[in-house]
């Protein structure tokens, strides 16, 4: 997908660079604008990749905690069980509340809000564990 985006980024900067080369007023200002989508397009994937790479650095520190993981039973999609899931977000929940500084525990609430299948929230929690890893210098 990132080679994809990026050939794609890659033809609009040239077709945005031959518009704004044109003498056309309009040609000109399609130009000015179309430029702006490769940018865009490389600022989102550098993003996403950085968010990755922190992830995966807060998936090694994990493994090498004493923090437990909560068990999940898991569907065959990979989902947790809703029964399953919801116990162990209770548990991460009271945990948190205990030691809110605790990135880990930040780390573990967003793959529990991933096995239930909420994306947003598990980016979000995912964005705050890895903001208190920044702040513990741990990344």
């Amino acid at each position: 997908m990132v080679a994809i985006t990026l050939l794609y980024a890659f033809l609009l900067l040239e077709r945005g660079l031959v518009l704004v080369s044109s003498a056309d007023p309009v040609g000109i200002a399609l130009g000015l604008a179309i430029l702006f989508f490769p940018f865009a397009a490389i600022a989102a994937i550098f993003y996403e990749i950085r968010f990755g790479m922190s992830l995966s650095r807060l998936a090694r520190l994990l493994e090498q905690s004493q923090i437990a993981a909560p068990a999940y039973e898991l569907r065959p999609s990979g989902k947790a069980e809703k029964a399953s899931g919801e116990a162990a977000f209770r548990e991460l929940e009271q945990r948190i509340q205990q030691d809110e500084q605790n990135f880990l525990l930040w780390f573990l609430l967003a793959d529990s809000y991933d096995k239930l299948g909420d994306r947003k929230r598990a980016r979000s929690a995912a964005r705050k564990a890895i903001s208190l890893a920044k702040k513990a210098k741990a990344l």
